[in-house]
């Protein structure tokens, strides 16, 4: 696999930086691949996408289902493909899509748009996380790696931005917390774990939590995520307080809206995703704007 084929380069340059702890024990090579097992209409549905934006020259990666059978050998049977790309490609993509006879539409403007190449089999076009927190932006794009599906070559989304992503979907019916510990199972020692930390500020209880699960999870490979890691996200747990400002904040709408709604609706706390995310904040009062009558078509373009 050409993600993989990465590993080595990496793994000597990060090796001369590791801590004496991270030395220790070796790395859990990734699990052999499961086998792709796609009918051959999706398979043309996902590849005709693919190879629509490439032909356009539209930047974007590869995630969800393919990124996590290429980086961990797991295959899951989802019918979508989720391509992740900047907002300011979106409208060009749906357009690139929508000439080839994808049905396009703009889902929710926070965070993705969606191309239907019939009832059964789509592409999500996804531009940020649905609480507006993990903007695709140049580093998706840049960090990028490459990888092959269906036999076309693509960019494949970093790892760490996938965790970044996946981090905030803590739903009662939908949890990705599986995902990112087989990501960092797989990829914790090749992972720019200093990128990830970037990533997650100024929400980085979060990842303290997922990684919480990973250590639980996998006992014998704790040591994919370095000891730094570690001793600064405990430092600073150790040094919070309450923040009295902060009383009625509920940030679990960042990472469960339909578990935290009740602390909204009814105990009187505030949504962090209005509070805190301008881009969801942004979007959130065009679209009741909207609703309400206020405002054209025009504006929410």
């Amino acid at each position: 696999m050409n993600v993989q084929d990465t590993d080595k380069l990496q793994e000597g340059a990060e090796s001369k930086q590791e801590a004496p702890e991270q030395l220790s024990r070796p790395s859990k090579a990734p699990p052999p691949m499961q086998a792709d097992q796609r009918p051959p209409i999706e398979r043309g549905a996902h590849l005709l996408a693919l190879s629509t934006l490439k032909n356009a020259e539209i930047p974007f990666v590869v995630a969800g289902a393919y990124a996590l059978h290429l980086y961990t050998g797991i295959y899951r049977d989802t019918k979508d493909l989720d391509i992740f790309l900047k907002r300011e490609h979106v409208e060009r993509a749906m357009e690139s899509l929508g000439s080839m006879g994808f049905q396009t539409n703009m889902h929710d403007p926070v965070w993705i748009a969606k191309a239907y190449a019939n009832d059964e089999y789509f592409a999500d076009l996804i531009f940020s996380s649905g609480n507006g927190v993990a903007i695709v932006d140049d580093h998706w794009i840049e960090r990028a790696n490459p990888g092959v599906v269906h036999g076309l070559p693509i960019l494949v989304a970093p790892a760490e931005d996938i965790i970044w992503s996946k981090a905030f979907v803590c739903e009662r019916e939908r949890f990705d917390g599986t995902d990112i510990n087989h990501l960092i199972l797989a990829r914790g020692k090749q992972m720019d774990w200093k990128h990830l930390m970037m990533r997650f500020e100024p929400h980085w209880e979060v990842l303290l939590a997922h990684l919480t699960f990973y250590r639980f999870s996998y006992p014998g490979q704790r040591d994919h995520v370095p000891r730094w890691v570690w001793d600064e996200l405990l430092e600073r747990a150790r040094n919070q307080h309450n923040e009295p400002e902060k009383k009625k904040l509920c940030r679990g709408m960042l990472i469960a809206k339909g578990q935290y709604g009740v602390d909204v609706e009814h105990w009187g706390y505030s949504d962090a995703r209005l509070e805190e995310v301008p881009t969801y904040r942004d979007y959130y009062k065009k679209d009741q704007a909207s609703d309400q009558g206020l405002t054209g078509p025009d504006e929410n373009d």
